[in-house]
């Protein structure tokens, strides 16, 4: 189990779900959700064949595999002892390494060589959703989580926020859905307009395509580093706390 010393104090006692530790899943749930390219993914999948149904099973690809994440590593927590506390040596690590992968992605993204043209990777792969089943897209869905660099940040923090916490089976089962149903909450926003609109934005997504080709790559490049300063911001701080022991 999860060492019991901690440079920062949990933020309930065990056992008590409060409103600071639901504040800080959600805000970790924001931080996944907030991911510009895969909500565009969701958007372009409503122009094809079964709109909803082929979006939905994209989005519930994503959530099952935020939801698995979170229980895999809360698990390997627990399993070897590994400690996520701010200021302790394992968490500074990830913290500084996910700073330096993310700045390193970022820098690469804003690079002329990685434009998302007409043979982009991305591109090409947007341009065949229409070819797969249902049951690809919740593959898909679930693999674009996991393979999303600064979302291993996310799920890193989510579970030592359980493991430091220790809030109990219940209230860890409770977070833990919480964390899923925010971090999936920007990419229900196509489907959800597409209902209201009664399939009015058909117009305004087909644009959206166009403009991906130009600005996505340069649109994820700022967020990684972004999420890359605050890393290392993480880690720097983490540093000086185990100096400071």
């Amino acid at each position: 189990m999860l060492a019991s010393a901690s440079l920062v104090p949990a933020l309930h006692s065990p056992g008590v779900l409060t409103t600071a530790l639901v504040t800080k899943s959600s805000l970790f749930g924001i931080g996944i959700a907030f991911s510009p390219l895969h909500i565009a993914v969701v958007a372009l999948l409503l122009l094809g064949k079964a709109p909803l149904q082929r979006a939905m099973a994209y989005v519930g690809g994503w959530a099952l595999a935020n939801a698995l994440a979170i229980v895999v590593l809360t698990l390997l927590g627990e399993t070897f002892s590994i400690s996520l506390n701010h200021g302790e040596r394992e968490q500074v690590l990830i913290d500084l390494l996910g700073a330096g992968a993310l700045v390193g992605l970022g820098l690469y993204q804003l690079t002329p060589q990685a434009n998302l043209g007409e043979e982009g990777m991305a591109l090409r792969l947007m341009n065949q959703l229409p070819d797969f089943s249902t049951l690809s897209l919740v593959l898909i869905g679930a693999t674009s989580a996991l393979l999303t660099p600064e979302n291993l940040v996310f799920y890193l923090k989510e579970a030592g926020l359980l493991l430091i916490n220790e809030p109990g089976l219940k209230a860890d089962a409770e977070i833990t859905g919480l964390f899923t149903l925010v971090a999936s909450s920007l990419l229900l926003l196509p489907p959800l307009a597409w209902l209201v609109s009664r399939g009015a934005i058909r117009e305004p997504i087909a644009r959206l395509e166009d403009w991906l080709q130009h600005k996505a790559e340069w649109l994820v490049g700022v967020l990684a580093l972004m999420l890359g300063a605050y890393l290392l911001y993480e880690g720097l701080h983490g540093l000086d706390l185990m100096g400071a022991v």
